[in-house]
């Protein structure tokens, strides 16, 4: 822990009367100023340090080699130009690179998590940097603990330790390890009230991420970003021969070599120049900053990762929980439906209820719902106390409370009604306390509560079985007798947003599963109010089907109900694994960690436990399922824009290689190297824009293959790079000598001013035109229009350039020849951009339709045929969007805070320090290992909370 451990004597006792009384407000005070808050200061990067940052990296690396070679040939004028271009693109690149981090600072707080603590004999949800040695706090299953926290009442919990020890087995507290609860692990079953003993960077895992974050940082980079990246890296590679051939070729062939050797490597030299795409890196993950920033802003939904943004945009098939997802979870007791089984009153079945939940547990949709409707009764609890209580375990399904009346004891249980009458009920578990109900035999008794089960679930009920054991079960062992009491119905409506939500999502191409613990009756008829399918399948039929058909009934069924946590991540893992689809899941307990780990897209919902946030890619803040919507539709904007960009500016560099290189092989007419510098200057300065502009979503989804794209980069580069090379040529031999241009020059001593101009400013038209077609999503002039932003900067840069080639005194661009640019740009444009739309067909790159608004679609009634239909509509367009197993990674990498290999680097991970938008899921995890094992989708670490 280091030296500065601190002084636990000035820990404030706990309140002898009441241990669970808290502290008081003075209490809070004192404890604050010694020990400060619960968080570990993460160490800001300097300004300075984030702007010469823009100097390293591959791409700026290549220019600032290209200044290295300008001056050494003693070419100041190109040296300057070409410094200035590094620096201008340096300070764009910090600017936006400056917001983008400011924005990602901005979602960090959002995703700061609350705990239960008890003050002043009070409840409270506090933001875990407000707490202070000697709090009290509840511990409950999903919790990530906040700080090492001594276990002070309640159940012997099971702890998640691996984050600190690596053990893949949970530790029990307390236990053999004791009674201290380390921060950074998380809870998995049981609940407890524990003392606060430790905080921030006096904890154990808080003063090992300290050191570790002094010298290591973690980057994710998706693997469409590094597939773009290794393009560009081969278009540079390819450049570089070409650079060597037109040195070759202009130095032996032309005698360029005898007659001006420096001017002979600089016009090879700006041939890379041209190919190299330097504001690649910056467009990216602006376009990704600013779309998460925009998503958590909008939409309410906030990434934890930047490259989850690509997975979402991906997505064709949603598994969601029902429960406060579908529904609102604002659960209710319908009193007057309360099953009471004979002995017992429906008064008396909602104090056993009563008396067996946790009213500290706020959040808890099934307590809160019992606690509330009790005080309704206006009954009192005077006589009970509960003395301990055993919390709710997701593979258990129920609760049990030892309750105190005058000289007796109570032991009540509650949850699944199954699992009450029988726990061995489903399959065996490994609860201490295991029953049968005393008339489990009675098969008339049974085949009552059965009845009564599936009408009220047939109705939408939710059921939660009561039982009740006269003395203490755990001493009682195999003698206990235990009672059914009856059966408390509980009514959860969908959400009022949810059946336009499914319809908008249905008209986006995914698919939307739904997925429940609850009795298949009451998944049918959710199902059936919110407009999806009712084939939903008890998950015991699931679990019980061979292997061969599992899968197939995975893909056909509606949803599953009374689903375990296992059923959840099974079903994901055939969806994403076996039919190959971007899968994302939906969920908010600790049993739902593992599922939302498995998906490519993990979406903790508002309310979710830690251990739910700390497994998902997508935080929501907003209810509902609504909010996915939003982020489906931005992620696919934020991708359209990205693929947009990385088609442009490979193509253009094609463009320009091959039209520079070939005509320097036809003709020695090497357009002047200042001005190619400009030119690469101009493409990269009016292309910034791109990260603002008014892309539409599509019913596709988006996906990261980058083999269409350098189809497509392709595409446009060599067919624009032929009909440049058609017109120039043609051109030089235009048999009008007022608009032909004169490539050899008099006496073939070389191009002509005029020449080298036109070339330039058609390659200045054409290259920046392209973004025009390569933005629409259908034929550019039925497509939604360009921004503001992005028209007005390349309409910017075309003025300015007609204006150098026209009045510049080397070159003087006749207004003919300018007039026969424009016009042959304009239509071989409309020409290239009618020819794309065949080929996107061809290479299975249609993006389908565009969804010119937000708001959701008005849902419409369809009978259960229709919806098979359209299902089966849909999962045609989900085979033509199956990724394949490469692409479905992130990788997750560790590296050293300096040396050759960050400065060898792409560029792009300053605004991802710690790796995640999420500073939660930083490096805590390093605490066990420093090594973050690469190749698979991405580490999901179990993390300090601060």
């Amino acid at each position: 822990m280091g030296d500065d451990k601190p002084d636990e004597s000035k820990i404030p006792p706990l309140n002898p009367e009441d241990p669970l009384f808290g502290l008081t407000d003075e209490q809070i005070k004192e404890s604050l100023s010694v020990f400060g808050k619960n968080e570990i200061v993460i160490p800001e990067t300097p300004l300075w340090k984030l702007f010469l940052k823009q100097f390293l990296g591959f791409l700026p690396i290549l220019i600032e080699l290209a200044a290295i070679v300008s001056i050494a040939v003693q070419d100041y004028t190109d040296f300057g130009i070409i410094l200035a271009m590094l620096v201008i693109n340096a300070c764009l690149g910090f600017h936006e690179e400056y917001k983008a981090k400011k924005s990602l600072d901005e979602l960090s707080h959002q995703l700061e998590s609350e705990v239960a603590v008890r003050r002043n004999g009070e409840t409270l949800q506090l933001n875990v940097k407000e707490l202070v040695p000697g709090d009290v706090v509840l511990l409950v299953g999903g919790t990530i603990v906040p700080a090492d926290t001594q276990w002070i009442k309640g159940d012997t919990v099971s702890v998640d330790t691996a984050p600190l020890t690596g053990e893949p087995i949970p530790r029990k507290y307390p236990g053999d390890h004791g009674d201290i609860i380390l921060s950074g692990t998380t809870v998995v079953a049981g609940e407890c009230y524990g003392r606060v003993m430790r905080t921030g960077e006096h904890t154990e895992i808080g003063n090992a991420q300290k050191e570790i974050m002094a010298d290591k940082t973690v980057s994710v980079v998706s693997v469409f970003q590094k597939k773009i990246m290794l393009v560009v890296q081969i278009l540079v590679s390819v450049s570089f021969v070409l650079v060597i051939a037109v040195l070759l070729v202009q130095g032996l062939a032309y005698d360029g070599f005898k007659i001006n050797v420096s001017q002979t490597i600089l016009d090879a030299l700006v041939i890379l120049i041209a190919s190299i795409p330097i504001a690649l890196p910056l467009v990216l993950q602006v376009n990704m900053a600013l779309g998460a920033s925009h998503l958590a802003t909008t939409y309410n939904a906030v990434v934890t990762s930047l490259p989850a943004l690509q997975d979402i945009a991906s997505m064709s098939m949603l598994c969601s929980d029902k429960t406060g997802t579908l529904t609102t979870a604002n659960m209710s007791i319908i009193t007057d439906q309360i099953f009471a089984s004979d002995g017992f009153t429906a008064e008396e079945v909602i104090l056993y209820g009563f008396l067996c939940s946790n009213a500290d547990k706020k959040d808890d949709p099934i307590d809160r719902a019992i606690v509330s409707a009790f005080n309704d009764t206006g009954n009192s609890k005077d006589g009970y106390v509960q003395t301990e209580i055993i919390g709710f375990n997701p593979s258990v399904k129920r609760v049990v409370a030892f309750v105190k009346s005058g000289d007796k004891t109570l032991t009540i249980a509650k949850g699944l009604p199954a699992k009450i009458l029988d726990t061995e009920a489903g399959a065996p578990d490994d609860h201490e306390l295991q029953w049968k109900v005393d008339k489990i035999n009675d098969h008339a008794f049974i085949k009552s509560v059965e009845a009564t089960d599936t009408d009220l679930s047939s109705s939408g009920y939710k059921t939660i079985a009561i039982a009740v054991c006269e003395g203490n079960a755990r001493e009682l062992g195999d003698a206990a007798v235990w009672k059914f009491a009856g059966l408390l119905p509980m009514l959860d409506p969908p959400r009022e947003d949810t059946p336009a939500t499914i319809e908008s999502l249905h008209h986006a191409n995914i698919s939307v599963k739904m997925i429940t613990g609850d009795h298949a009756n009451v998944g049918k008829e959710t199902s059936r109010l919110i407009g999806l399918g009712t084939n939903v399948l008890p998950g015991e039929e699931m679990r019980n089907a061979p292997s061969e058909t599992k899968n197939d009934i995975i893909w056909n069924a509606d949803g599953f109900a009374a689903v375990l946590p296992s059923d959840k991540r099974e079903i994901v893992l055939v969806l994403r694994n076996h039919f190959g689809l971007v899968t994302g899941m939906t969920g908010d307990g600790v049993n739902d960690a593992a599922a939302l780990s498995a998906a490519q897209v993990g979406i903790a919902v508002a309310g979710a436990t830690d251990a739910a946030k700390n497994a998902a890619d997508l935080i929501l803040t907003e209810e509902g399922l609504s909010p996915i919507y939003g982020a489906v539709l931005e992620s696919r904007r934020i991708f359209a824009r990205i693929k947009a960009y990385v088609v442009y500016r490979v193509a253009a560099s094609i463009v320009l290689v091959l039209t520079l290189s070939i005509v320097i092989f036809v003709t020695s007419c090497a357009v002047d190297s200042l001005m190619i510098i400009i030119l690469a200057l101009l493409n990269d300065v009016s292309m910034i824009p791109v990260a603002y502009d008014n892309a539409k979503a599509t019913t596709k989804p988006q996906l990261p293959v980058a083999k269409t794209l350098v189809l497509q980069s392709l595409f446009y580069g060599l067919v624009q790079a032929g009909l440049s090379l058609m017109f120039i040529f043609s051109m030089a031999n235009n048999r009008d000598e007022r608009f032909a241009i004169d490539l050899n020059g008099p006496n073939n001593e070389g191009c002509t001013g005029e020449a080298r101009g036109f070339i330039w400013f058609h390659l200045v038209m054409v290259t920046e035109l392209m973004i025009f077609s390569v933005r629409a999503p259908r034929f550019v002039l039925l497509s939604p229009p360009p921004s503001m932003y992005l028209a007005g900067s390349v309409l910017l840069t075309l003025i300015l350039g007609g204006l150098l080639a026209g009045f510049l005194q080397m070159w003087t661009v006749p207004g003919g020849d300018i007039g026969w640019i424009i016009l042959f740009n304009v239509a071989s444009f409309l020409v290239v951009d009618l020819m794309k739309l065949q080929f996107r067909k061809m290479i299975g790159e249609e993006p389908g339709d565009v969804i010119l608004s937000d708001e959701l679609l008005t849902p419409t009634t369809r009978t259960e045929t229709q919806k098979t239909v359209e299902k089966g509509e849909r999962y045609r367009t989900h085979r033509e969007s199956i990724v394949s197993v490469a692409d479905r990674n992130h990788v997750v990498e560790v590296k050293s805070k300096s040396g050759l290999p960050a400065f060898f680097s792409l560029g792009g991970e300053t605004m991802m320090d710690n790796g995640y938008v999420n500073v939660r899921k930083g490096v805590a995890g390093l605490a066990a290992s420093s090594v973050v094992p690469s190749g698979t989708r991405r580490t999901k670490q179990v993390s300090s909370p601060y």
